[in-house]
C-alpha cells in the first residue's frame, strides 16, 4: 500500500492563514450585525421616549425635555453617551402656584436633572447611544406643558414665553431638525415631530418611502428631510 502523504509546513501555514482570514471576516460581520441592532434599538427607544415625553407634558401640565449627556457612568461601571427625558418642576418653591412665568423653575434653566435632581419631578430611563450613532439633535427638545407642542433646542422650555403663540410656533422643529446619523453603513434616520401636536414618527432615509421614484408612493416630506445635510 502506498503511504499517505502528509502536509508540508508551507501547506499547513497557508491553511492556517486562510482560516485566520475567514475567522476575521466572520467576526467583523458579527460585530457589524450587533452594532446595527444596537443602533436600531436606540433609534426606536428615542422615538418611544419622545412619545412618552409628549404624553407626560399633556397629562401633568409640566414641560418635559430630552437631554443628551456624555460620559455617564452606568451600573456596570462603564461610561456611555445617554439620552433621557426629564419632567421639569414648575415654580421655585414647593408652595408656588403654577404659572407660565414660573415654568420650569429657575433651577432647571441651565442644568440637567442629573446635576440638579431637585429641579425634576420624574426622569426617564437612560437610553444608551452607541459609539457609531450621533443623536445630539434631540438634545433639549422640549414638549410644552398642557399642549405637548414641541420646542426645538430650548433647554429653558420657553419659560416666560408659553403665552405667546407666535414664539411657540417659531420654536417648533422642522422635518429635518432631528436627524440620527451613523458612522456605520446604516443610512441616517429622521425623527419627524408634528409642530402643532408634538406627535412624532421615526423614518429611515433608505426606506422605500424616501427613495422610490414613484411619485404616488413617495413621502415628499421624508425625502426632503433626508436630503438636508
Amino acid at each position: 500500500m502506498k503511504p499517505t502523504r502528509g502536509m508540508t509546513l508551507l501547506e499547513l501555514m497557508t491553511a492556517l492563514a486562510v482560516m485566520a482570514v475567514c475567522i476575521t471576516l466572520a467576526v467583523a460581520g458579527m460585530q457589524g450585525s450587533i452594532g446595527g441592532q444596537k443602533e436600531g434599538a436606540a433609534t426606536r427607544e428615542l422615538w418611544s421616549g419622545a412619545l412618552r415625553a409628549r404624553q407626560l407634558a399633556i397629562s401633568t401640565n409640566q414641560p418635559v425635555r430630552f437631554v443628551v449627556e456624555n460620559d455617564v457612568v452606568q451600573p456596570n461601571g462603564q461610561q456611555f453617551t445617554v439620552a433621557r427625558w426629564e419632567r421639569l418642576r414648575c415654580g421655585d418653591a414647593a408652595t408656588d402656584d403654577w404659572s407660565t412665568a414660573q415654568c420650569p423653575s429657575n433651577a432647571c434653566l441651565n442644568r440637567t436633572c442629573r446635576t440638579t435632581p431637585a429641579c425634576c419631578t420624574e426622569t426617564g430611563p437612560d437610553i444608551i447611544i452607541p459609539p457609531t450613532m450621533d443623536a445630539s439633535n434631540i438634545n433639549n427638545l422640549c414638549f410644552l406643558p398642557g399642549s405637548g407642542r414641541p420646542a426645538f433646542n430650548r433647554m429653558d422650555c420657553m419659560r416666560g414665553q408659553l403665552g405667546q403663540p407666535e414664539l411657540v410656533a417659531a420654536a417648533a422643529p422642522t422635518d429635518s431638525s432631528i436627524q440620527f446619523r451613523f458612522t456605520s453603513n446604516r443610512a441616517k434616520s429622521v425623527l419627524m415631530v408634528e409642530p402643532l401636536t408634538g406627535l412624532s414618527s421615526v423614518m429611515d432615509c433608505d426606506s422605500q418611502a424616501a427613495t422610490t421614484s414613484d411619485t404616488t408612493r413617495r413621502d415628499l416630506r421624508l425625502a426632503n428631510a433626508c436630503a438636508e445635510p
